[in-house]
């Protein structure tokens, strides 16, 4: 039988999982920074609101069909191996990238430029419907039983690197570039580089031993069907779950620097420093929040982070307001502490819900619905309701209703942290 490899000191396995995770949050980094700049270039701007709506809106569209990908790569990877799964995801992912650096701008391609980015947004939902569940579910069963927390948590990390990554080159051409040169060539730069990580990550995966948990599952036709025969019920609280993460994610890490670079005294390339130090943060205690999840539990240090978020957030996007920038450092910093207790152990707990035979379709389906529904809208939702209540803090009422929504699913889930990976 094939023995559990003790990630992260395997770097195949450690690298080969981050690298898909690192290229998809690359792309969406660079979106969010440059979603301001992509109202200009994409979309009619006569009306500077609803160009910024269009082009969340666009964001947002990749997300509907991510449970589609999920069902795809869910299947694939139940089926054929999670292995064949994640290299072919890290291939249908990359292209989208690489292609919007060379669209045309509505300037010389009128509606077919946005036309255009909405298709690539489609294409990439896809590809990235699959990409990180699977990673979720790989790291997780070659874990030692007593390490699920931790090793898992790195699924996460390599979220926060691409995010990191994009939000470091989107702040390097704005930095770099006069604000005429990035609007004319330079935000093209960015996505164009993408194209390393794909060779980078597609070397390491083709190198990917297989998970022992489906060389040893119980074979079946069709996973999908069966999981939501099997773990409905799981399928449901795991949605539940995923609310908050799905909110505070997209607010804190991909809108931040959207909505920052609008306040006073804020700028887009002050916005971008401020997020680039908090995401640094974030990368260095997210593991000690799956740590803390392996040594406590996964109920005990999510309810923490959730409560926070619950009472936390309204109080922090008021002090937002301020515009000091060490005021809104401070307010992200808090923002990123009580996320990585949330995302640390999320990856462990969405594996040990489910079966080994019908995982990456269970955890596929349920987190990309998630995801359609309340991730990529998050930006789009923010957006509507601070201008249809003309206050800048409404995000942070928005946060504390899906922390309130997911504490009510944490009190209903089961301690998973014994839980032998069936």
């Amino acid at each position: 039988m094939t023995e559990p490899l003790k990630a992260p000191s395997n770097l195949t396995i450690m690298g080969g999982n981050l690298a898909g995770n690192v290229l998809e949050w690359y792309d969406f980094a660079l979106y969010g920074s440059f979603a301001t700049l992509f109202s200009r270039l994409f979309f009619p701007h006569q009306n500077a609101f609803l160009a910024l709506l269009e082009t969340f809106g666009a964001f947002a569209i990749g997300y509907v069909t991510r449970p589609v990908g999920g069902i795809l790569f869910g299947h694939m990877g139940d089926t054929k191996g999670r292995k064949t799964a994640l290299i072919l995801s890290i291939l249908l992912m990359s292209l989208p990238t690489f292609l919007v650096g060379i669209l045309p701008t509505f300037e010389s391609a009128g509606y077919l430029s946005p036309l255009l980015l909405v298709v690539l947004r489609i294409l990439q939902g896809i590809a990235i419907g699959g990409e990180f569940t699977l990673a979720m579910s790989f790291l997780v069963e070659t874990a030692p039983s007593d390490r699920r927390g931790y090793q898992g948590s790195y699924a996460m990390v390599g979220v926060v690197g691409g995010i990191l990554l994009g939000t470091l080159a989107a702040l390097s051409a704005a930095s770099v570039l006069s604000p005429e040169h990035l609007y004319r060539w330079g935000w093209r730069i960015p996505f164009l580089s993408g194209i390393l990580l794909l060779a980078f990550g597609l070397f390491l995966r083709r190198h990917l031993p297989e998970s022992p948990a489906f060389e040893h599952r119980t074979r079946i036709e069709l996973p999908f069907i069966e999981s939501l025969r099997l773990c409905r019920n799981d399928m449901l609280r795991g949605f539940g779950f995923l609310v908050t993460n799905s909110v505070a994610f997209y607010l804190i890490v991909v809108y931040q620097p959207s909505y920052l670079s609008r306040l006073p005294r804020m700028n887009l390339e002050s916005a971008l420093f401020i997020q680039v130090l908090s995401l640094v943060l974030l990368l260095f205690l997210i593991p000690f929040g799956g740590l803390l999840s392996d040594l406590f539990g996964r109920k005990p240090v999510t309810l923490v982070s959730v409560l926070g978020f619950l009472f936390l957030s309204l109080p922090v996007y008021r002090l937002f307001q301020t515009g000091s920038p060490e005021a809104v450092f401070f307010g992200q910093s808090l923002f990123v502490a009580l996320l990585a207790l949330y995302i640390g152990p999320l990856p462990s707990i969405m594996a040990e819900i489910f079966p080994s035979r019908v995982r990456c379709s269970a955890l596929s389906v349920t987190y990309n619905m998630n995801l359609a529904i309340f991730g990529g809208t998050t930006p789009l939702v923010a957006t509507f309701l601070i201008h249809r209540f003309k206050s800048d803090t409404a995000p942070g009422t928005y946060l504390s209703v899906a922390a309130f929504l997911s504490l009510i699913t944490i009190l209903l889930l089961r301690e998973t942290r014994h839980r032998r990976l069936e």
